[in-house]
């Protein structure tokens, strides 16, 4: 084959996997780690290979459940890199990723602080599964991305990460004659490709288009509404929204919207109420709620 010939994709046959197949029915379709949340467990589940895709409106807290997220992969032993160019100076998000590890807030405050001596000690923790890119430099293409995130994760022992956060901070160079949904779709089957070929779960953070309010508040985006394409849902292995009432801002209870998984055995779609603990910056399962006596005398058919 020549160099200007297409590439073709390799023939198998049925038969030549037929130990695989009995393997897999001895041990099943496996589903992905645990998230750390049991009630999203049900409906998410984190698989290498795959590649997630996170929306939701600005001060919604998907950059925030992202990290508290990797931080209970990381306690599952998975190692990570990270693009996070929102999140610059690196010191600063190490900051907050040292929060959710530790469970005590970095600042001064009100609560109880991390201890001083305390912060190299989580660093050095945090440093045996993390690599943050620097992201002060700008210009950054998806695939000095890739590229510069295997240079950490090629080395790496068990489970592996990256996450790019968020898409429209990279710098998208496209061909003349390529339109926006051309490059999209071909830029994301590359980094789908990646995940698949190196094992390897990808989330991309990628913020939805404008649109109208309902009843004076925001609705809750999906992926197909994300500006630009409608492949930020075609493309993904899973496809989530992270979505706050921002109508009140007391309120710290996040919604996780799990909207697509193209592996069932990974979960479903699903949504779930997670409390966000704006000290520590973890997500917490909210308490049960107790129900009411009409309701438990409705239960058992007295009313």
């Amino acid at each position: 084959m020549t160099d200007d010939e297409p590439k073709r994709p390799r023939l198998v046959g049925p038969r030549a996997l037929r130990e695989s197949l009995l393997e897999l029915w001895d041990q099943g379709l496996p589903p992905g780690d645990k998230t750390g949340w049991p009630s999203l467990d049900q409906f998410y589940t984190v698989a290498p290979g795959q590649m997630t895709i996170v929306t939701g409106w600005p001060s919604s807290g998907k950059s925030e459940w992202v990290d508290a997220l990797l931080i209970n992969l990381f306690r599952q032993g998975w190692k990570f890199a990270i693009f996070s160019p929102e999140n610059q100076p690196v010191k600063v998000h190490i900051a907050k990723m040292l929060e959710k590890l530790s469970g005590k807030p970095f600042s001064a405050g009100p609560s109880a602080r991390m201890l001083r001596d305390e912060v190299p000690e989580y660093a050095d923790e945090l440093g045996r599964s993390f690599c943050f890119m620097d992201a002060e430099n700008g210009s950054i293409s998806p695939e000095s991305v890739l590229l510069s995130a295997w240079e950490w994760l090629a080395s790496c022992e068990g489970k592996r990460g990256l996450v790019i956060d968020p898409w429209n901070e990279l710098e998208h160079w496209r061909d003349r004659g390529l339109s926006e949904t051309e490059y999209i779709s071909k830029t994301l089957s590359m980094i789908r490709n990646f995940a698949r070929i190196n094992e390897i779960h990808i989330w991309i953070v990628a913020h939805p288009q404008k649109l109208k309010r309902e009843d004076g508040k925001l609705p809750i985006p999906t992926p197909d509404t994300i500006s630009g394409s409608a492949h930020f849902w075609n493309k993904a292995d899973c496809a989530i929204t992270v979505y706050r009432d921002l109508s009140n801002p007391t309120s710290q209870d996040v919604e996780i919207h799990v909207q697509k998984i193209r592996f069932k055995h990974c979960g479903r779609a699903g949504v779930v109420t997670l409390r966000w603990d704006r000290i520590s910056g973890r997500y917490f399962e909210p308490p049960q709620r107790m129900a009411t006596v009409r309701e438990y005398r409705a239960a058992k058919g007295d009313e």
